[in-house]
């Protein structure tokens, strides 16, 4: 990964000389929403401004837009200029885990750049060194920024791509997957070194998506053999397995960063042995360190559309087959009939 990434010992006791100069914005754009006084507002946002310099000497930062901190979350993605036409909302995810965070991009005069917003409470630990939460508020904080960094990584590649091409629905899907998984496996790996480290939480939540999500996608199948909708069922089973593969990116991104292996989690190594999913998993592992492995250095997108490619395989493992893509991004859907995804009889 970056080569500015640092070591623990490297955070706590580099002289402020030696580290890279920061390279956020000179002026950060900070909005704060729903505090309870100005002063508090004024003084959280001078605090975080801090943070988020210091942490520029470690993470790429440049394309930052700004950042919105809000005590109504929900309202402020909804409220977020993103500087282009878009019909998609921003919301909080609330599946297996619940999200606090979003890195969204933005266009501004016709460059992409990347706004981060968070719900106001899981940052005010941040005020307080001694808060029992202040080391989950700093490694989110870094997470977020860590953001930033992969995002402009991957749009000084392949420019023009981000924000600005329209896809088929198949294709749609699998970049959607493509996305997720390598920008979660590049940023845990990235900010493991700040703040507490969050690997039992990644393991728990990989561990609950690994349990259901098979069961989740063939409910949507027996909904399809009342429904019959195509672009329906092919949205929610890609969905439904594309996080599950974003859930195991987080936990590999995060484990690689610190240098562990599946030794060192044997719930996580217990729960994969003998599990459909398991080869997914080592492959997933493979492509994504290929990709980390050339990191900002890519000649072409298709080391990134093998995400894609094992997208696809493994929802053809859960049973829906795409074929006969054209070039107007239409495609025809195949579901065999099985005892696992036929509807319940009353």
């Amino acid at each position: 990964m970056s080569d500015s990434i640092p070591t623990e010992k490297e955070q706590s006791g580099a002289p402020e000389a030696d580290l890279p100069p920061p390279s956020a914005p000179e002026n950060i754009s900070v909005s704060l929403r729903g505090f309870d006084t100005e002063d508090h507002a004024r003084a959280f946002g001078n605090l975080l401004a801090t943070y988020v310099r210091e942490l520029s000497r470690h993470i790429d930062l440049s394309a930052l837009d700004g950042i919105t901190v809000a005590f109504n979350y929900a309202q402020a993605l909804l409220d977020l200029d993103r500087g282009y036409a878009t019909c998609h909302k921003l919301t909080p995810s609330d599946g297996i885990a619940y999200g606090v965070a979003m890195t969204p991009s933005v266009m501004r005069e016709g460059c992409v750049e990347s706004h981060m917003l968070f719900h106001a409470g899981v940052l005010l630990a941040l005020e307080d060194e001694m808060h029992e939460l202040y080391g989950q508020a700093l490694h989110m904080l870094a997470h977020e920024c860590a953001h930033v960094e992969v995002t402009e990584c991957f749009n000084a590649a392949f420019p023009g791509m981000l924000l600005q091409t329209k896809v088929g629905a198949h294709e749609r899907y699998r970049w959607d997957i493509i996305n997720a998984c390598w920008d979660e496996y590049a940023v845990t790996q990235i900010c493991s070194p700040f703040g507490r480290r969050p690997t039992d939480d990644y393991e728990e939540t990989f561990i609950t998506a690994l349990t259901e999500t098979r069961q989740h996608a063939n409910n949507f199948i027996k909904a399809y053999r009342l429904h019959a909708d195509h672009g329906r069922i092919t949205s929610e089973v890609y969905g439904a397995y594309g996080e599950l593969m974003k859930f195991a990116a987080y936990h590999l991104g995060n484990m690689t960063g610190l240098g562990l292996t599946l030794d060192d989690r044997p719930m996580t190594k217990a729960a994969l042995e003998g599990h459909w999913f398991a080869p997914y998993f080592e492959k997933l592992k493979e492509t994504c360190a290929a990709i980390a492995e050339d990191y900002g250095t890519w000649k072409d997108r298709s080391i990134f559309e093998a995400l894609g490619d094992l997208a696809d395989e493994i929802v053809v493992d859960g049973g829906v087959i795409i074929y006969g893509d054209r070039d107007d991004g239409g495609f025809a859907v195949k579901i065999p009939f099985t005892p696992e995804t036929m509807p319940d009889m009353p």
